[in-house]
């Protein structure tokens, strides 16, 4: 770990939620003004400002610039994190130590101006760990006040603040809308009188009616509206505990519900009418037994959304009911056709197009090879453009050296007013970071997978196996291979009335070896074909080890790693054993 006197640059983080400002005034501008004066003192150049204003410290997630500091951690731009205290860091203990290691990890110091101590000795890790439970104790105490004022409030009839449609929170005081108000009471009527939520949000869209964000009303919407006893001047409060963790599954069967301190919109008797016609639709809607294999992966040509499945019921002649099975426009399924149509294309025709396309692809030996090359021919271009855009931002980080100790020189001789000399540094230091930040991200994208060149009888190899395993799958299986194989389908106007695919795009994703798509598509292929099992005996020294037909394989997938972290790469062998050992202490657990 550096020493105290070896740092030369440092980061600088700050955070308070509008909770720890109330309580404690100690605003962001203050402890930025403190930690810069303080780095000023020791001679520390400031790399980064990272600020997370108004955001709890009781995790690390949703915090956009604690994320954006922990990816500069592994960048290697700073030698150490200043804080103005180490609840700033972190409220959860757990959060405290995963952040503190990875500080360790990459060789970064970490520092409080508050609490004097040194993280690299023991006793200062343990004096960490004592602040950082202390830092949770407060924060749990200080939510558990937070919790009970705000329940008491709504035992009041107070509103406890959070934007609802129909209403303006004026000081957490809930003010009517007239203009929204006007709608709540026709989404109340329109259901009132016989319309499902499809067609009270197509209704409201195609009259040019907004949601408060300014977006279409759509089913989802339209239901919390029409649940919401806010429109008959009731508070509810507590409906779902500990949703940060619980979400749906902390669901409270008995809420507090008592009468708001604000007016209504809906009146007692259209609410019942309501009421009465929710409870007798509330059931589930019938499912198919059959799988829709390419949900999520088929793209509306009209808006690029993607298709949802979709079941007709007609009645033929001699009475009996017939189900047709379509895939339409999800935008058009949830908001009507004021935002979309529904561009319905029959499921089992598009299925069916698929795999025969990517079986067709494979007969045609000399498109397939002609597709592989010119695949390869964008990647080799792509890595000449990427160097040379590479050496560009190098000649400008020496310029940006050489002018640098030009500004020194001229400090030295006096020739300057150090107000001025100073802020050009300023400039300098700005421009360098930015340069510096881009060669990072140059360089991440020359060492990725994604601009390897991909031998054309390996992906054909991968192909055969693919369709072979595909035709003799069930459906569920064949549903998880397509997600596993197929990045994006669009479809395309064929004649007037139907419609039919158009784009297949395969996604080959040779990134990290256990973690991708694709490594896991090469393992349900194989695992258990004949070609593993043919093969598993053949060469003794990998039996136990590794499947024969990884080796096939491997040589495509590489790890990541930013080039300015002296890191020796992972023997893929290694990587796999490891794996491996993972996946059995996690089967024993």
């Amino acid at each position: 770990m550096i020493k105290l006197n070896e740092i030369k640059s440092v980061a600088i983080y700050c955070r308070v939620s509008t909770e720890e400002q109330a309580s404690e005034g100690y605003s962001i501008s203050a402890q930025l003004q403190t930690l810069r004066q303080y780095a000023q003192l020791y001679g520390w150049q400031i790399a980064e400002e990272y600020v997370d204003e108004g955001i709890s410290g009781k995790d690390i997630k949703g915090r956009p610039a604690m994320q954006r500091m922990i990816s500069d951690v592994e960048k290697d731009k700073f030698q150490a994190v200043l804080v103005w205290k180490i609840s700033r860091l972190s409220r959860n203990m757990l959060d405290t130590l995963v952040l503190l290691d990875k500080f360790e990890e990459y060789n970064v110091k970490f520092i409080s101006y508050s609490e004097n101590f040194d993280t690299c000795s023991p006793i200062g890790r343990l004096v960490v760990q004592l602040m950082a439970s202390i830092a949770e104790m407060e924060r749990n105490t200080l939510s558990e006040n937070v919790k009970l004022g705000m329940t008491q409030r709504a035992r009041e009839g107070s509103w406890n603040g959070g934007v609802v449609f129909g209403y303006d929170s004026v000081e957490k005081e809930l003010i009517i809308n007239p203009k929204e108000a006007k709608i709540v009471q026709l989404i109340f009527t329109l259901y009132a009188e016989g319309k499902g939520l499809k067609a009270v949000a197509n209704q409201l869209n195609k009259a040019g009616y907004r949601t408060k964000r300014g977006k279409h009303f759509s089913i989802n919407g339209i239901a919390t509206i029409l649940e919401n006893t806010v429109y008959i001047g009731k508070i509810r409060w507590l409906q779902v505990e500990n949703w940060d963790k619980k979400r749906r599954r902390g669901k409270n069967a008995n809420p507090i519900l008592v009468e708001g301190k604000h007016e209504a919109i809906i009146s007692d008797e259209l609410w019942n009418i309501v009421r009465a016609r929710r409870k007798s639709k509330s059931f589930k809607q019938r499912q198919s037994n059959e799988p829709f294999l390419l949900s999520s992966i088929l793209r509306c040509p009209a808006c690029g959304q993607g298709m949802v499945p979709s079941i007709t019921t007609y009645t033929q002649k001699d009475g009996t009911k017939r189900k047709h099975r379509y895939y339409v426009c999800g935008e058009f399924h949830n908001k009507g056709s004021a935002v979309c149509k529904a561009n319905s294309i029959k499921a089992y025709d598009a299925e069916y197009v698929v795999i025969n396309r990517i079986t067709q692809f494979l007969n045609d030996s000399a498109g397939f090879k002609q597709t592989i090359e010119h695949i390869n021919k964008d990647t080799v271009h792509t890595n000449v453009k990427l160097k040379e855009q590479l050496e560009m931002i190098e000649t400008e980080l020496k310029e940006a050296n050489a002018m640098q100790e030009k500004y020194m020189e001229a400090f030295e001789q006096s020739l300057f007013p150090v107000s001025i000399l100073q802020e050009r540094l300023q400039k300098l230091a700005k421009s360098k970071n930015d340069l510096e930040q881009k060669k990072n991200e140059l360089s991440v994208q020359l060492s990725s997978s994604d601009l390897k060149i991909i031998p054309p009888d390996v992906v054909r190899h991968l192909l055969e196996m693919y369709v072979q395993v595909f035709q003799q799958a069930s459906r569920e299986k064949q549903k998880q291979l397509f997600q596993l194989l197929l990045n994006k389908i669009t479809i395309k106007q064929s004649n007037a009335r139907s419609r039919i695919v158009d784009k297949i795009e395969l996604d080959f994703d040779f990134s990290e070896v256990n973690l991708s798509k694709t490594f896991t598509l090469i393992h349900i292929l194989y695992q258990k074909s004949d070609y593993s099992e043919e093969n598993s005996s053949s060469n003794p020294v990998l039996k136990d080890k590794m499947p024969p037909y990884l080796q096939i394989f491997l040589p495509l997938f590489v790890v990541r790693f930013t080039p300015i972290n002296s890191k020796p790469p992972i023997n893929l062998l290694q990587q796999y054993q490891l794996h491996q050992l993972m996946r059995k202490r996690h089967l024993r657990k």
